[in-house]
């Protein structure tokens, strides 16, 4: 699993006893190193970089680790923010802009490691619930429950969004089928794969969700339905508890 870490400090001797300790935590991390909260920000601007974890410094000049993680969180929702510093006072700004944890400065390895455990292991949940791709040099990732369902056009992937956005990759259906949830992701068609959590309507040769028909393929008909049938049968099993 590549994980990727931002380390923004003032300290570049503080930025190179964290970067050294995390390598030896595991030495597969990819790891950018910043000085200041506006190089950060700004590259996470117009390079797209999609941080797994943040180690901010909370006491830098121009913006500090509190702003800085207020900007951050508003464009990467589900970064993992981890503070650095020398004090305790900042402990309930912190938690305003939802850090992970807030480690004191000399840190202990041992510590560090705990919270490397415990982040890693949300992240490795979180992946198995969200769909990564790039396109045209920008990185995306989308929650897999707020897609529609997703087409194949021209070449193109398209991900119809519970938000009537639209994503696009380029990329084939069968590679992307292998990255969703099974159990709630069916391939009904040469060209489209429904998420069965939002489909209002199933008929003879076609789903519905909204106001949107997404054709069944006769070669996709039983597998597909069955999977459908399957997990109404379990959601309402589970409701009934």
């Amino acid at each position: 699993m590549s994980v990727q870490i931002g380390i923004c400090d003032d300290r570049v001797d503080d930025i190179m006893t964290l970067s050294k300790a995390l390598y030896s935590y595991d030495e597969s991390l990819h790891i950018s190193e910043y000085t200041d909260g506006k190089s950060l920000f700004e590259d996470c601007l117009e390079h797209e970089i999609l941080f797994d974890i943040l180690f901010l410094d909370i006491y830098m000049p121009g913006l500090n680790g509190i702003e800085t993680a207020g900007k951050i969180r508003a464009i990467m929702k589900d970064v993992i923010i981890i503070f650095v510093s020398s004090s305790k006072e900042h402990y309930p700004e912190a938690y305003d802009v939802f850090a992970f944890n807030y480690i004191i400065k000399p840190f202990n390895q041992k510590k560090l490691n705990d919270i490397l455990d415990q982040a890693l292991m949300n992240i490795t949940k979180d992946r198995r619930q969200q769909i990564q791709f790039s396109y045209k040099a920008t990185n995306y990732r989308i929650l897999c429950k707020d897609i529609l369902y997703i087409e194949s056009r021209d070449k193109i992937i398209l991900f119809h969004m519970k938000d009537k956005t639209t994503s696009q990759c380029y990329a084939k259906l069968d590679d992307i089928m292998k990255q969703l949830p099974d159990e709630s992701f069916a391939r009904c068609h040469q060209s489209f794969i429904v998420n069965i959590f939002h489909v209002t309507e199933m008929a003879e040769n076609h789903f519905r969700i909204g106001q949107s028909v997404i054709n069944i393929s006769k070669k996709y008909q039983k597998p597909s339905k069955d999977k459908y049938f399957n997990y109404l049968f379990t959601h309402m099993n589970n409701r009934g508890h």
